[in-house]
């Protein structure tokens, strides 16, 4: 039976046994995933599963199940669950949420790709990474991954959404050896097109990443402007995500709360949540409850603007849902969470804001992000990185460590890249911060 099929038996099976407050939430996904190893196909799998889940809204309580298939003995469970779960004024499902953005067709040669496409692409990918370097010792995980899904999301008060989507994704390790010194490189690219998705690209550049750091030294201790790279920007701003949202708000758990309207980061930082991006991974016309998607500017100019929500959160805050309510898959509670936060670049190229400048540290590798106090933004880390003088590599530095508060830092951004790139669920440039304590460790 198709997933839509299923999920109009299961709404059927709920009105039919008078209740009349409820949601029916379906997947169905197709992936492939292949590894290369020395040349060949090293691994290989294909998994496809539908299913559903079911939560019902009973005198203030939510309950929740999930299964395969439409029957008498899901709704049961939810029902059961219901009794067991705290009854709380705020529960609700949304309602009809208008018109939902047209998203673009999928890909359908990503569709069409099977598995002995995806075995030569992740051949492909260990192949260039083993010719772009003749100091390549190890490969670890060169992979290729295709992924087709549909979403389906209905209630009881009028709300049903359809969304099919597909993407490629590939990913690489490697470790490259110059006598006694060993240094590693990691990239990863992902795709809604087949068109123009180059693994021979991903490949090189994770040989880059590894070649550029040997013959590293230490760094000697100092406050010096610091480049976050792409990727290491991309982790700051996953970290400080959490601040924007509204549960974390409410519990007074965010560094930003009580600050709506107030300037607290540089004038060059404007930073939104916006899954309609079409470099998204959640690239979806509506969230995980079926809410619209839309693009929510959380920072506009340093200044603080909005917060995110997802249906329940924002019944507690007495405002609406921004469509953040996301979900692992149908096993799982819908929860709030971001959905795709991009900072927005800046039209001039931040080359030639280095060029002005006698040394810049850049930071390529953050190790220890997650030790960083979540609340307060104070942080302690380890890095590695590049010298650049007056724009222009210098030398590598290893084992340094980063001090100070993030939000500080962002105070203080000089600088925002023009060339933004997508990490999961993160979209965002480089930045350049004019002073910050680095020391040897």
């Amino acid at each position: 039976m198709h997933v839509s099929e299923t999920m109009e038996k299961a709404s059927a099976l709920l009105i039919r046994r008078s209740i009349s407050d409820f949601e029916v939430y379906g997947i169905a996904s197709d992936t492939i995933r292949a590894e290369s190893k020395h040349g060949m196909a090293d691994f290989l799998t294909r998994s496809r599963e539908t299913g559903i889940s079911i939560r019902v809204l009973v005198d203030g309580a939510m309950g929740f199940s999930y299964g395969k298939d439409a029957d008498d003995a899901l709704v049961d469970a939810a029902l059961t669950s219901a009794r067991y779960q705290f009854i709380d004024g705020h529960n609700r499902f949304p309602g009809e949420p208008g018109l939902y953005p047209v998203p673009p067709e999928p890909d359908g040669d990503i569709e069409a790709l099977d598995a002995d496409g995806c075995i030569r692409r992740a051949v492909q990918l260990e192949a260039t990474a083993r010719d772009a370097d003749p100091r390549v010792e190890h490969i670890r995980k060169a992979s290729f991954s295709r992924s087709c899904a549909e979403v389906h999301v209905l209630n009881s008060h009028g709300i049903r959404s359809a969304h099919r989507t597909g993407t490629v994704s590939c990913s690489l390790m490697v470790t490259l050896r110059q006598g006694d010194d060993v240094q590693s490189g990691y990239d990863f690219d992902f795709s809604h097109t087949l068109a123009g998705f180059d693994v021979d690209r991903v490949a090189r550049s994770a040989v880059q990443r590894a070649a550029r750091l040997l013959g590293a030294r230490r760094f000697m201790t100092a406050r010096v402007p610091v480049l976050f790279d792409r990727s290491s920007t991309a982790e700051i701003l996953e970290f400080i995500s959490d601040a924007f949202l509204g549960e974390n708000v409410l519990k007074g758990k965010s560094a930003l709360a009580d600050r709506l309207g107030t300037r607290c980061f540089s004038e060059t930082v404007t930073i939104a949540d916006n899954p309609l991006h079409p470099l998204s991974a959640d690239a979806c016309p509506f969230d995980g409850e079926g809410v619209a998607s839309r693009n929510t500017v959380l920072v506009a100019n340093g200044t603080v603007q909005a917060f995110l929500y997802d249906t329940y959160w924002a019944g507690c805050a007495g405002t609406v849902s921004t469509g953040n309510s996301v979900r692992g898959g149908y096993r799982s509670w819908p929860t709030l969470g971001i959905r795709h936060f991009c900072l927005e670049p800046c039209s001039e190229q931040i080359s030639r804001v280095l060029e002005d400048l006698p040394m810049v540290l850049k930071v390529t590798d953050i190790m220890g992000m997650h030790t960083a106090n979540p609340i307060t933004g104070e942080l302690s880390v380890g890095i590695n990185g590049i010298v650049l003088e007056k724009g222009v590599q210098a030398y590598p530095v290893r084992e340094a460590a980063l001090s100070g508060n993030i939000y500080e830092m962002l105070g203080r951004v000089m600088a925002v890249g023009d060339e933004p790139r997508a990490f999961g669920h993160v979209l965002c440039p480089s930045i350049l911060i004019d002073q910050v304590d680095i020391s040897s460790q």
